[in-house]
């Protein structure tokens, strides 16, 4: 049972126990108040030496150099100010003012904090924002990553997880070499996940994407100030955010000279240096990469940094395409119609002839055409059994590609009527648009200013 305290033991127990300076003064500046600490911070013999004393006359004997509550009295409003000491001792204190019903003050409460304790929980506070930060923009960056699953039925692939699964414990550093849509972001977030940093951050960023001058900021942060349109805290780099975890640089091939200089000192120091800033700020991140490009061939043309290739490049592996390892193909393309048949609530399925033709097409964009091939047969195949007819565009098959283009290139073809061959050169013109956005369905019909449904009618119309 919780014992009843009176009125007296409790302002007892906080006049003596408690370790900040309290002062509460009348309406008039008059000391009513104060506790044990108070007295002792401002130099007095004990409480009494200055109970009963207006804080002008303590401010004139030079107990302090100035008092907020007599601001607080003026203003009727909440007063902070910085009091030193006839010891050279230093306070923080905050003063609110007590209104009585006719809205005169008729108290003021001071809390005075001394400097290290304030200085104390600055630090503290410093630290919780930091992690916060941190925190918030790994969670930017993990709410864009796609977490598929790696699907893995081909030998090739096989001797990769084995290789994969060898390295992963380790905190070496590791290339990932595969043409564009293979799968690297998938590859690098399974060596991270079976590695001994997998319960912290794994950040990802494309360095083809970012233009060079805004990369490095995000690389690395930047300096309240540090140029035109800084964030007036500054912000917090990807190095940071991802420290003790690992941090995935895709397309690494396309980073500029000049900030290849920048990223191998951090490799080499282990510590980075915001923009605009002269602190360097020490990082724990595991660096895994990833390119489609030949970096020794880069090295060679001096596109790219020796010392850093050597310095990333430990260990090596090398993603076959989908071409290569047509025992994954089908498994592949299974999981993406589960999401579609969870997503729609459907029950679709891939026709028996239609795996014959997905085996045998080429796939020059890899997983990524696969998938993009997935949604739009889901969407136009009539009926719950999905078919495949590869279309001649990047997206598909290079055979077919070059066939065309070569057609292309020979002797114009006749026509029967105006209307044939406005439907070529429509044709021709969707292949092209097509071929530009890499096969992506919904950015080509953006750019031709058509529905994508009537893109697929458009792309499936006999002709």
């Amino acid at each position: 049972m919780t014992k009843n305290y009176t009125a007296e033991e409790i302002l007892q127990a906080l006049s003596t126990h408690y370790k900040e300076s309290i002062f509460i003064s009348d309406g008039e500046g008059n000391v009513i108040f104060v506790n044990e600490i108070g007295a002792e911070r401002v130099g007095a013999k004990n409480k009494e030496e200055i109970l009963h004393k207006n804080v002008r006359e303590l401010v004139k004997d030079g107990y302090y150099d100035n008092s907020p509550i007599l601001k607080a009295i003026e203003t009727k409003k909440e007063a902070y100010a910085t009091l030193t000491y006839k010891n050279k001792n230093a306070s923080v204190s905050h003063c609110v003012p007590v209104l009585d019903n006719n809205n005169n003050v008729s108290m003021v409460v001071a809390n005075n904090m001394s400097t290290e304790h304030s200085n104390e929980w600055a630090k503290i506070l410093s630290k919780e924002h930091a992690n916060i930060e941190k925190l918030r923009r790994e969670l930017d960056y993990l709410r864009l990553q796609d977490h598929g699953t790696m699907i893995v039925n081909s030998p090739k692939m096989k001797n990769v997880i084995q290789t994969a699964n060898a390295i992963a414990p380790t905190d070496s550093n590791v290339v990932i070499l595969g043409e564009s849509g293979t799968g690297k972001d998938m590859m690098a977030r399974y060596i991270h996940e079976r590695s001994n940093r997998s319960s912290e951050a794994f950040i990802s960023i494309n360095c083809a994407a970012i233009p060079e001058q805004l990369l490095e900021s995000e690389l690395f942060g930047y300096e309240a100030g540090a140029f035109t349109g800084a964030l007036s805290k500054g912000k917090i780099g990807l190095f940071e955010a991802a420290s003790g975890g690992t941090i995935f640089l895709d397309e690494i091939g396309d980073m500029p000279l000049s900030l290849q200089s920048k990223l191998l000192r951090a490799l080499e120091n282990r510590e980075i240096r915001r923009v605009g800033g002269v602190k360097s700020i020490p990082i724990d991140v595991r660096i895994i990469c990833a390119t489609n490009v030949n970096l020794e061939i880069m090295v060679q043309e001096k596109k790219f940094r020796e010392d850093l290739y050597y310095r990333l490049n430990v260990f090596l592996i090398n993603i076959p395409p989908l071409s290569e390892r047509k025992e994954d193909i089908i498994p592949i393309a299974e999981s993406f119609l589960k999401g579609l048949n969870e997503k729609y609530g459907t029950n679709k399925t891939i026709s028996p002839i239609s795996i014959g033709t997905m085996l045998n097409h080429n796939w020059p964009g890899n997983i990524r055409e696969l998938r993009n091939v997935m949604e739009r047969i889901y969407v136009v195949s009539p009926g719950n059994e999905l078919i495949f007819t590869p279309v001649p565009t990047a997206e598909f098959s290079k055979d077919v590609y070059e066939m065309s283009k070569a057609k292309e290139d020979a002797q114009t073809p006749q026509y029967d009527s105006l209307k044939e061959y406005m439907d070529s050169v429509e044709l021709e013109y969707i292949n092209k648009v097509l071929k530009d956005c890499n096969g992506a369905i919904g950015e080509a019909s953006k750019r031709l200013g058509i529905h994508r449904s009537v893109l697929y009618r458009k792309l499936h119309k006999e002709r």
